[in-house]
């Protein structure tokens, strides 16, 4: 049986936070934009916005849905302008059957594909209840994880699949998620999503063809 960990969200109708926030000292950036809760009927998107993201007029309500597209949409094109397709980040599942499988990784991507994933210094690999003779791996199964363009369409798979709780985070400069929180009813084919992402920041690596900087 799979465990989840770190969070505690609750169930029932869709609770959503969309966050956008600045992590780490590595790529950190202008101060965290405001935290807000959506209404289970309607929201009104404050006009005011600390990251210039909002294109929304400030009397205008949208649903939920829509809401949160947007706030995916306006983050996504904040990571469509970041300088490298050469970068590395921290990263962490909160779901796994054994300690291993939620362990802090360092993810590196050279021009937009997955290179290598390693074990973080401070991973915690084994908590004492694996069975008697497990092994952990001596490395992560890159297969396991995913580029931030990965986790931007696991995103939006699992939103467009009617989950009953939704929670995002984004940093404020680069766009990139660095939560999500999606549950789905007991009984649903879909699993869980549940991951930090932090502490992006380019690395060297070959450029993209035609462009010095990616």
């Amino acid at each position: 049986m799979k465990r989840i960990t770190t969070f505690t969200v609750l169930m029932g109708a869709l609770a959503v936070v969309m966050t956008a926030c600045s992590s780490g000292s590595v790529d950190s950036g202008p101060g965290p934009v405001s935290t807000g809760t959506l209404d289970p009927t309607a929201t009104s998107v404050p006009a005011s916005d600390p990251a210039g993201l909002s294109a929304i007029p400030d009397d205008a309500e949208v649903d939920r849905e829509t809401a949160i597209l947007l706030g995916i949409s306006r983050h996504r094109q904040l990571w469509d302008m970041r300088p490298s397709n050469n970068y590395a980040f921290g990263f962490e599942w909160n779901i796994g059957e054994f300690a291993y499988e939620t362990a802090n990784v360092q993810v590196r991507v050279i021009q937009g594909e997955i290179d290598q994933v390693s074990w973080a210094r401070t991973a915690v690999k084994t908590d004492g209840s694996e069975p008697v003779g497990f092994v952990v791996p001596d490395e992560p199964n890159i297969e396991d994880y995913y580029s931030i363009d990965g986790l931007f369409k696991l995103i939006s798979d699992a939103f467009d699949s009617s989950p009953v709780s939704v929670s995002l985070a984004f940093h404020s400069v680069f766009g990139y998620p660095t939560l999500a929180i999606i549950e789905f009813a007991p009984g649903s084919d879909r699993e869980d999503v549940s991951f930090y992402a932090t502490q992006l920041a380019p690395i060297a690596g070959p450029p993209v063809f035609g462009d010095p900087n990616r």
